[in-house]
């Protein structure tokens, strides 16, 4: 069976808090800027309200794609590495304006996805990484729905909820899809 689909537990890997906020600035400058450049590595790229990159992470391609929430400069980031492992988490580009549980249960909701709570940790206090074997299993139906909200819980238990435009994204996701999602 591929690794993909086991039912071991992955490993999360953190992408640091310097690489996603420069991922989240380039993508604000070049989404505020309409500006596009040719495919390559390295180079940010927009389609609709996301932008998406391919970077050498250690010896090994990951893809990254990454769009803005409607209420503050929270940043959803799907990134994806050549060797299958999926990343999904939440960025705020200073950080979160409460504080945040070290682990605690972020809901999504969609239209294509019933209502889902699913563990996070978190870094600091502007970092929230998911649980990425869920996530493999339920983006594929987040991906193809218009928009996806997302309710994280603060330290007392109040939600604060992040609306995120999914599309476009046929082209700025479409590495991430084949790479961790089996279609």
């Amino acid at each position: 069976m591929d690794s993909r689909t086991s039912d071991k537990p992955e490993k999360v890997r953190f992408i640091s808090a310097k690489g996603a906020l420069f991922l989240a600035a380039a993508a604000a400058f070049v989404i505020a800027s309409e500006a596009s450049a040719a495919q390559g590595s390295g180079e940010v790229h927009v389609q609709g309200g996301w932008a998406f990159t391919a970077r050498d992470q250690d010896g090994v391609l990951e893809q990254v794609a990454t769009t803005r929430a409607a209420e503050d400069a929270v940043w959803f980031v799907l990134a994806c590495r050549a060797d299958g492992l999926l990343t999904v988490s939440f960025v705020h580009s200073e950080h979160f304006p409460f504080p945040l549980k070290p682990v605690s249960l972020v809901k999504l909701q969609s239209n294509n996805v019933p209502t889902a709570l699913i563990e996070a940790k978190s870094v600091e206090n502007n970092q929230i990484f998911v649980a990425p074997l869920l996530m493999r299993h339920i983006m594929p139906l987040l991906i193809q729905d218009d928009e996806i909200v997302v309710s994280i819980p603060d330290r007392d238990g109040a939600m604060h909820d992040y609306t995120f435009s999914m599309q476009p994204n046929d082209v700025a996701l479409s590495p991430i899809r084949s790479g961790c999602f089996d279609f």
